[in-house]
């Protein structure tokens, strides 16, 4: 248990709250008194502007607040370092929202081709091949990169014979960086005999 750092100030019960909380409020009550210490205290014309602002249907207090990118990059940080130390947890979490325990399952209508593309493990797959270029092979461009599957991924699909995406994830094959290229959009278009538009 931690360190009381505060009291009560409605029945002297030590409390602790972090610094950071001490630092933002007037006073610290407990629970069975937190209404008769705001009635005691009040509250101050902008807490009062902003549970008015809370109480508009569609808004909350928290509407064109964004993080500071240190707060991001530590978030980021926390939630890596989480997951790579939990990845049994990571397995289940993805176990329980796949297939008809999706929230958007409609019965198995995706073709198998779109579905495997939307794989994470297609994902990691792209960006393996981008990091290993980092340009376009056709024309050296650096922008608007994209992963290009040298055997198409249906024929890979047929020739394994998959019919399920954890088949896919399983078939070393199709998540071979052997059989992709890095190239730029306009050339992917080209490739793929489709006409480009900026």
């Amino acid at each position: 248990m931690r360190t009381p750092n505060a009291k009560c100030i409605i029945c002297g019960k030590p409390l602790y709250r972090r610094p950071s909380e001490l630092a933002r409020v007037r006073y610290v009550a407990c629970m069975k008194h937190r209404n008769e210490a705001q009635d005691k205290c009040g509250i101050t014309p902008a807490q009062y502007a902003g549970l008015a602002k809370g109480r508009k249907p569609g808004t909350n207090n928290r509407t064109g607040y964004k993080h500071r990118d240190e707060s991001k990059r530590k978030i980021a940080e926390s939630n890596k370092a989480f997951w790579k130390e939990h990845p049994d947890k990571a397995i289940n979490r993805g176990k329980k929202t796949r297939g008809k325990l999706h929230y958007r399952w409609k019965g198995g209508c995706s073709r198998l081709n779109v579905a495997v593309r939307r794989l994470t493990e297609n994902r990691k797959w792209m960006d393996a091949v981008k990091a290993r270029d980092k340009k376009c092979l056709v024309c050296n461009s650096t922008k608007l990169l994209e992963a290009h599957h040298i055997v198409p991924l249906a024929v890979l699909i047929s020739v394994h014979g998959i019919t399920t995406q954890a088949a896919a994830r399983e078939c070393l094959a199709l998540w071979d960086l052997a059989n992709g290229i890095t190239v730029c959009r306009k050339c992917h278009y080209t490739i793929h005999g489709r006409k480009y538009e900026d």
